[in-house]
């Protein structure tokens, strides 16, 4: 009766227990999910010209290096953009960067105040998403 007792006590401590092998960390880098990416990047990319253009007039920047400023750091990450997605469009079959699907870029996040992140910014609010520039409060 004690071994019983112990045995559905063990199960009833273990069973609400679940490891997390169902979706493994990264397990959503796919390669449809490249070929979003790329896509994503190449039709949506031109957003980053108002966004870089915002951000330089939110930074308190002066007029003149608000427009000249946005607009020269606004082309040029709409290139990358661009480029990015030419890549990740062509290569979508591939598992090219570290045999993985993941993103090329050095890290998603690589500088909190203008760094690229995993999709082009959105104009305007969105508050389903993580990513997005407004504020959800």
């Amino acid at each position: 009766m004690k071994k019983i007792a112990v045995a559905l006590l063990f199960i009833a401590l273990v069973a609400p227990l679940m490891a997390d092998i169902q979706a493994p960390p990264k397990s959503k880098q796919t390669s449809t999910h490249k070929l979003t990416r790329g896509l994503t990047n190449i039709i949506y990319g031109w957003s980053e010209l108002p966004t870089s253009i915002y951000r330089s007039a939110e930074q308190g920047d002066p007029i003149a290096e608000v427009w000249v400023g946005g607009i020269i750091r606004g082309l040029e990450r709409t290139g990358q953009r661009l480029s990015y997605g030419v890549y990740e469009v062509v290569n979508w079959r591939k598992p090219l960067f570290k045999e993985t699907y993941r993103p090329p870029y050095t890290s998603i996040n690589y500088d909190p105040i203008s760094g690229y992140e995993e999709f082009p910014p959105q104009i305007g609010n969105l508050s389903t998403v993580n990513y997005s520039r407004g504020r959800s409060w």
